[in-house]
């Protein structure tokens, strides 16, 4: 992977990345590797494209100067009942782009945003997120759950 330059924050993604809001979905098995290098459990590549199928929106971020093609270097994908909530999953950034990473996840959260911003305004918006992510959630509006409240799940 070549070097990247990190720009500050900005809605375009810096030269050589590209970011796509809901086109064709990528291929699940791409996005299964991109999650595993995030350091998600595996999981089968039928269930992931079950998972984008039913996603209401989906932000993809490409390395298009990655060898021997264009690279997913992040995600982060959304469902809504299309009245009160949506949820946003797998929001994740390929970690060899440290130090570029939160200018990565800046380009998806942004993106995202004002599409839900624009398409369902009044829904309210839940992210699951690593704590190291929580300073810059907390910059796009996010609040910790209150009285420490925790998602939960189940792992199949």
């Amino acid at each position: 992977m070549r070097p990247f330059r990190c720009p500050g924050s900005s809605a375009s993604p810096p030269e050589g990345w590209q970011l796509l809001l809901d086109p064709e979905r990528p291929d699940p098995a791409t996005v299964n590797a991109l999650l595993r290098r995030c350091g998600q459990p595996r999981r089968s590549d039928a269930r992931i494209a079950l998972a984008l199928e039913r996603s209401d929106l989906l932000a993809s971020l490409w390395d298009l100067g990655a060898e021997p093609g264009p690279r997913l270097i992040g995600v982060l994908r959304a469902t809504s009942d299309q009245s009160l909530n949506v949820n946003l999953w797998d929001l994740c950034v390929d970690p060899a782009l440290d130090p570029c990473r939160e200018t990565a996840l800046h380009l998806l959260l942004e993106a995202m945003l004002r599409r839900l911003r624009r398409d369902l305004p009044g829904c309210s918006i839940s992210l699951a997120a690593a704590a190291v992510d929580l300073p810059l959630l907390h910059r796009f509006g996010f609040q910790d759950s209150p009285n420490g409240i925790r998602a939960m799940g189940i792992r199949p």
